[in-house]
């Protein structure tokens, strides 16, 4: 942690105000209609080529997915509304876009070879009422060291819903001290930004097993260039999976398995809404 960081958030209070700012965005991501909780299903596609509540056909051709929509039918993707014949997966993706109905949101996945239909329920929007964390700390603010690897280079990450693990592509190596020891660690690309799985000394004791999530900038500049990072563990997040057993979370790398427990960040979705659903 940097003296300036310390000094600028103590004294203008910017810190607290734009935690506090992102437990509500990250509180409203998660009670959206597509939410980590409105998962419910996978539909797979070598089993069927249609799927409950969404109208026409899926077809497997080539490397691609496509919904073939029956006349008069339409969906939104991307804000953009839709109708005919739509690519829901392209080779080379692990998920599609996002598709929009009136009760459902539907996406396309890939898991061990297979390609399913997630199915996201909307009357499972807001079903959650609160993510427990804890306190927010400047300490946990700290300053890491970005080494770019070379192209393709490639880290073995298990996964919650696979029996074996699997190769993901990671673009460098970040450093960072936390408590005695420096840990290397090797996050992915996620939308542009890294992604770092981790579990610490508080995963299964005090915060949800098996990981928690911190997403960081890549060092400013043009491609991937050596430089610094920062990593703010006071958000530090729950995966995906901790609100629904249908995700298919990447799991902690032995390396990123800290030694230290880490008292920053989400902690528990202890509270769910009980509803009688119809």
């Amino acid at each position: 942690m940097s003296d300036d960081i310390d000094s600028a958030t103590e004294h203008d209070g910017g810190f607290l105000a734009d935690w506090q700012r992102w437990r509500v965005e990250r509180l409203a991501a998660v009670n959206a209609p597509d939410g980590p909780p409105a998962l419910t299903t996978t539909y797979w596609l070598d089993e069927t080529d249609s799927v409950p509540g969404v109208p026409g056909v899926w077809l497997e051709q080539d490397d691609e997915v496509v919904l073939a929509l029956p006349a008069g039918s339409m969906v939104v993707v991307s804000g953009v509304p839709r109708s005919g014949r739509l690519v829901a997966l392209v080779c080379g993706q692990e998920a599609g876009p996002r598709i929009h109905l009136a009760r459902l949101t539907v996406q396309v996945t890939i898991r061990s070879g297979r390609r399913g239909v997630r199915i996201f329920d909307h009357a499972r929007a807001d079903s959650v009422s609160d993510i427990e964390a804890f306190d927010p700390s400047p300490a946990w603010v700290i300053e890491g060291a970005f080494e770019p690897l070379g192209d393709h280079a490639t880290l073995s990450y298990s996964y919650a819903l696979e029996s074996a693990p699997r190769p993901v592509e990671v673009p460098g190596i970040v450093s960072f001290t936390l408590g005695d020891r420096v840990y290397k660690t090797q996050p992915f690309i996620d939308e542009g930004s890294l992604l770092l799985v981790f579990a610490d000394r508080t995963t299964g004791q005090t915060t949800k097993p098996p990981s928690r999530f911190l997403v960081f900038d890549l060092p400013p500049g043009a491609g991937r260039r050596a430089g610094l990072v920062r990593l703010d563990f006071n958000r530090a997040f729950l995966p995906p999976c901790a609100f629904s057993g249908h995700f298919n979370c990447p799991l902690p790398p032995v390396d990123h398995r800290l030694n230290v427990a880490v008292t920053a960040g989400e902690t528990w979705a202890r509270q769910i809404t009980q509803r009688n659903e119809q």
